[in-house]
């Protein structure tokens, strides 16, 4: 995992034409709209989750309200392992952050899987180590880095390196709200808009028509003393 991808950003390079033939040929195809939660704590996911098109986060509140991201998963991933494995019920939201194709692959049939195909059963514990990495990258952040540093590095993760239209400046390839940034870092949002206005003032961010951008030149030095850690 590069040093950029610790975050709860995760990147589609999961997927695998040859597993995603294999999972639609056996699961069930579920469709859903963007900003759908369709999974809540205490309900049986009664299966594996198999993610085909679009963006699914997973977060976990408590009772004054807050809100944590744990991770947001793209196409090629798998959800649901824990449950499945240890036989409790969720203790997450899963929400689409986009329109969503999952395939749901019920208990019989993700077992009879984990038996009979080499392919589905390494994808799915190579899923499951790639995110014990990311929380646990994730639970080093929340630990050592301030507010600021844990913004810096989402933000540099989202950078689009390839769709350039100033040199001096990288758009996002995601985009946040205040409080989605916070839910994401661990901020609060009055917190969150204070750092925001920092980093403008610092040079590393620029907000033009309300969108986000991130100095090319501070991203490269960002990245290379990341890079070394």
């Amino acid at each position: 995992m590069k040093p950029m991808e610790r975050t709860t950003l995760t990147t589609p390079d999961l997927f695998d034409p040859e597993l995603d033939r294999l999972i639609c040929s056996e699961g069930q195809q579920l469709v859903f709209p963007p900003k759908h939660i369709f999974s809540m704590p205490g309900e049986e996911l009664g299966g594996i989750y198999y993610v085909q098109r679009g963006r699914i986060k997973h977060y976990m509140d408590n009772a004054e309200g807050g809100v944590k991201i744990l991770y947001t998963l793209s196409p090629g991933w798998f959800f649901g392992e824990t449950v499945f494995f240890l036989g409790v019920r969720t203790s997450l939201y899963s929400q689409t952050e986009t329109k969503a194709v999952l395939y749901k692959l019920l208990d019989d049939k993700a077992r009879r899987l984990m038996n009979e195909s080499a392919l589905f059963r390494d994808a799915l514990l190579r899923c499951w180590a790639h995110k014990t990495l990311i929380l646990r990258h994730e639970i080093a952040n929340l630990t050592f880095n301030s507010c600021k540093s844990r913004l810096k590095r989402l933000f540099c993760s989202m950078v689009d390196t390839e769709n350039i239209t100033d040199p001096d400046w990288y758009n996002l390839k995601v985009h946040y709200t205040h409080g989605e940034l916070g839910e994401i870092v661990g901020g609060a949002r009055v917190t969150i808009s204070r750092q925001l206005t920092e980093l403008c003032n610092e040079g590393f961010l620029r907000i033009i028509n309300r969108r986000v951008q991130v100095s090319a030149g501070a991203y490269r030095e960002y990245a290379q003393r990341q890079g070394k850690d």
